[in-house]
């Protein structure tokens, strides 16, 4: 795992039930890795085939990963992927700015389809779950729009957020989170709109 500042945020994940987390853009699958030392059972997913090739040879013989090539939307169906030089970057939006405070703009290598699903879509398949990461390079908001199962509310959640906060606190709001803590991203160029935030819910009966 090379986001150490996060160690703070694993701890508070794996209190209480651990059955079920959902890792939403797995990309190279070291949450996915975390996880299923942690959680009975870790749905990872990536919508860069890229990404989705080298989490299925990472957990191959896992039992207790399952590795989905999906974009996570806020409606089911298609939806166009926007390829970037590194899957890292790859994201649902055509203009995904990166980098420091400059923000330059990645580049979209190609455009692909794939299956997109909700979490409500996910949760009606696999369960409950008991945590959620995000890291969907600003995608966060279309992800959360897809929430609205009433476990969506009793579950922990981990968000990276791009330049989204405003649009993200409103859906968290919707779903009755009040207090977050937020982690800053450490590095001295980093752009001042880019962090983490960890929720838990206040009663998770």
């Amino acid at each position: 795992m090379n986001e150490p500042w996060l160690d703070e945020f694993r701890e508070l994940a794996t209190n209480g039930r651990a059955r079920l987390m959902f890792d939403i853009g797995a990309n190279a699958g070291d949450w996915s890795e975390w996880g299923r030392h942690s959680f009975a059972k870790v749905v990872a997913l990536d919508c860069d085939k890229r990404a989705f090739m080298s989490l299925r040879k990472r957990f191959g013989d896992t039992s207790n990963v399952e590795v989905v090539y999906s974009a996570v939307s806020d409606e089911p169906g298609t939806t166009p992927v926007y390829r970037r030089p590194s899957a890292e970057q790859t994201s649902l939006l055509q203009q995904h700015p990166i980098g420091g405070t400059g923000q330059a703009d990645a580049p979209v290598e190609s455009v692909e389809f794939v299956e997109a699903l909700t979490l409500d879509c996910l949760a009606a398949k696999y369960g409950e779950p008991d945590f959620v990461k995000v890291d969907v390079e600003g995608a966060e908001a279309m992800v959360l729009a897809g929430a609205t199962a009433r476990c969506f509310r009793r579950c922990r959640w981990l968000i990276e957020i791009h330049d989204r906060g405003p649009a993200v606190g409103r859906h968290l709001e919707r779903l009755g989170y009040q207090d977050c803590r937020i982690m800053r991203h450490p590095m001295p160029d980093a752009h001042p709109e880019h962090y983490w935030v960890y929720l838990e819910p206040g009663d998770e009966t």
